[in-house]
């Protein structure tokens, strides 16, 4: 596997958010200067014996000298659903205005110094990983966290899972093969979660990991769409291996 391109959030982000100095808190600074940005960036590149992946915007003149060992394109913050859509819902994104369809574009703009013809695309990226997401979590987390209702919140997953089959689909017609795929997170057993939703009614909370019930039951919910989108590209590109 001679190259990995990856998209997504700050699961995923290895500088990007920092480079496009979207904030000057020495928090972010720290952030990306800690070993956990070195821990960002070892898997799975480190697995495949490759570079580890730069981030879009990590050089000096903006890009990433090499391109040919992979890109990362991931922002911190970044959603699935574009910006104007949260913006018309009164939902404001702390972190970036960036979202898949931007990162997408950014991929599509480094493409022709990677290859010279629609052909040399398709070998190219036949033999390259695309690491999709994790993408989608900060479109409920954004929602959730400034008060928005759970039921108005819930009609976003449909578009959300639609949009990342959108990206998936389009990537595997310019040749893509090979796509690592991840869900969402059990979101009902983060902090930021359990802080803003605490309470005390025990039957909110599952007894075994103390973690809010609904919140997890809302994740299983984008990953059943998820799978059901991911099952039919199988059916409709049965060539490509989805994981």
């Amino acid at each position: 596997m001679p190259s990995i391109f990856s998209f997504g959030d700050s699961l995923a982000d290895t500088g990007n958010l920092l480079q496009l100095s979207l904030s000057e808190s020495p928090l972010w600074t720290s952030l990306f200067q800690s070993p956990h940005r070195e821990m960002l960036r070892r898997p799975p590149a480190e697995a495949f014996g490759l570079p580890f992946l730069p981030p879009y915007f990590g050089a000096k003149n903006g890009r990433p000298g090499n391109l040919h060992s992979g890109v990362n394109f991931a922002v911190v913050g970044a959603t699935a659903l574009d910006d104007v859509f949260f913006k018309e819902r009164g939902i404001h994104n702390p972190f970036t205005n960036i979202s898949l369809g931007v990162e997408l574009g950014f991929f599509k703009d480094v493409l022709p110094s990677l290859c010279s013809s629609s052909s040399d695309c398709k070998q190219f990226l036949r033999n390259s990983l695309i690491v999709m997401g994790e993408i989608g979590g900060n479109d409920y987390n954004h929602g959730f966290l400034q008060g928005k209702d759970a039921e108005e919140i819930r009609h976003f997953v449909p578009l959300v899972v639609h949009t990342i089959a959108e990206a998936i689909i389009e990537l595997i017609e310019f040749g893509a093969v090979t796509l690592l795929v991840p869900g969402n997170l059990p979101i009902g057993c983060s902090p930021a979660y359990l802080t803003r939703f605490q309470g005390s009614d025990t039957a909110e909370y599952d007894p075994q990991t103390g973690c809010l019930t609904w919140l997890n039951r809302f994740s299983e919910f984008h990953n059943e769409l998820l799978q059901k989108e991911l099952d039919q590209i199988r059916e409709l590109h049965p060539h490509v291996y989805l994981n």
